[in-house]
């Protein structure tokens, strides 16, 4: 995992120019124009964060920015002020309901207007701030358009999510009634589910991530309805295609684990080829996210996902296929370890159209989304590099994997005329 991630991270830091190096540049020119009841300490609550990756567009805000490196905490709670902008903001979600990506765009919009404090830590040193929940204690001021904070103080912090934005999300598009079941063998087939093109919010929201977040939210444009298996392709599945079964933890109905790039791609042709031809891959990253979340652009926080979780109690186990709840689009096991997507790199960080459709067949990029380890409350969203060789179902790179098909025209003309009734 730290492999994978720091290549991420390693990624993002090239594209932004390099926040280490911004470091050593000097100290950003403090606001002079205190603002509040003369300028007496405050004490605001909300996700603290290093550097402006955190943004969509953080490219401009890094040109706008004085020199030195960037410390944001985006408020959530404090003042009456902020109180009562973080409810108006977040009223449709904090209500349970699913937002589109427009309506995702406008969260992270009037965030960035409201909520956004840029934190001169002042006397103290950099030792005290690390990205996370954090109670931030000082001065406010504000300085061509930007909102600062001189930090006297800062805390370690929770914050308590209003239960609406835990709740399970809402397709804002229905699926396809009628699926479409790829033959495996005579004896086996497997049910996919034809879902809607569409728009969403791509990556996690910097109000729900305590860490440095390098997967910042984009907008994704999904423009051709597909078909995707509702569960992993399981063991038995496998190997009745390819007589071989890599997986170390033996089940039939479990996922088929540590499957090599190549034989994914050599699976997919033999589908193709007892199916009529059917175009028969792995998902990109950006599909496959799309269909985690339903099509919703809301954030996917863990407490939502709890009942879906496919991780079994051993270690790197998963529990047989379709063992827990289906998500919004009957999709299952969706949630709980890592699944091979058809990219092989890490994700774009701006706004794209179909992105990772011209990879090849079988990369070697890798996606899942898994409830995070010790206190955090949230789900993270990572994409990972590897080669798909691992030997052990415990180990970082074993994986499963679940099956794209694209749609034919006639297909997706059958969905749009039942959409429109």
């Amino acid at each position: 995992m730290k492999r994978s991630m720091g290549l991420a991270i390693m990624a993002i830091a090239v594209a932004c120019g390099s926040l280490a190096a911004q470091s050593d540049k000097p100290a950003p020119v403090l606001p002079d124009k205190k603002a509040g009841a003369d300028g007496a300490a405050i004490t605001l609550k909300g996700t603290l964060v290093e550097g402006v990756v955190c943004s969509r567009d953080w490219k401009k805000e890094m040109a706008s920015l004085p020199p030195g490196k960037a410390i944001i905490l985006f408020a959530m709670e404090g003042t009456p002020d902020v109180n009562a902008a973080f409810a108006e903001i977040m009223k449709d979600l904090c209500a349970g309901k699913s937002i589109d990506s427009d309506q995702a765009a406008k969260i992270r919009d009037e965030f960035d207007k409201r909520l956004k404090y840029y934190v001169n830590l002042g006397a103290l040193t950099e030792s005290k701030q690390s990205s996370g929940f954090k109670s931030v204690t000082g001065v406010i001021a504000e300085k061509d358009g930007q909102k600062w904070i001189t930090a006297s103080k800062i805390e370690a912090s929770t914050f308590a999510y209003p239960k609406g934005m835990l709740s399970p999300d809402k397709p804002l598009r229905e699926a396809g009634k009628d699926p479409l079941m790829l033959k495996i063998s005579d004896a086996l087939s497997l049910k996919c589910i034809l879902l809607p093109a569409g728009k969403f919010m791509m990556g996690a929201p910097f109000y729900m991530t305590p860490r440095w977040n390098d997967e910042p939210p984009h907008l994704v444009t999904i423009t051709k309805p597909f078909y995707l298996s509702e569960t992993p392709v399981t063991q038995e599945m496998y190997e009745s295609i390819m007589e071989s079964n890599p997986s170390t933890l033996k089940d039939p109905k479990r996922p088929v684990r540590n499957v090599v790039c190549a034989d994914i791609l050599k699976f997919c042709q033999a589908l193709s080829a007892k199916n009529g031809g059917r175009v028969v891959r792995l998902p990109t990253q950006a599909e496959w996210e799309y269909a985690s979340r339903s099509g919703t652009s809301n954030p996917p926080f863990g407490e939502k996902f709890k009942d879906q979780d496919s991780k079994g109690p051993g270690k790197g186990e998963f529990l047989p296929v379709k063992s827990k709840k289906p998500n919004g689009w009957g999709l299952y096991d969706m949630v709980g370890g890592w699944e091979m997507a058809r990219d092989g790199k890490t994700p774009d960080l701006e706004d794209a159209v179909d992105p990772g459709i011209a990879a090849p067949d079988c990369g070697s990029g890798k996606k899942h989304m898994h409830l995070a380890r010790g206190s955090s409350s949230h789900v993270s969203l990572f994409h990972g590099i590897g080669t798909g060789v691992a030997k052990e179902d415990t180990s970082f790179d074993s994986h499963k994997f679940r099956l794209l098909v694209e749609a034919t025209p006639e297909e997706i003309a059958g969905l749009d005329k039942a959409e429109k009734k």
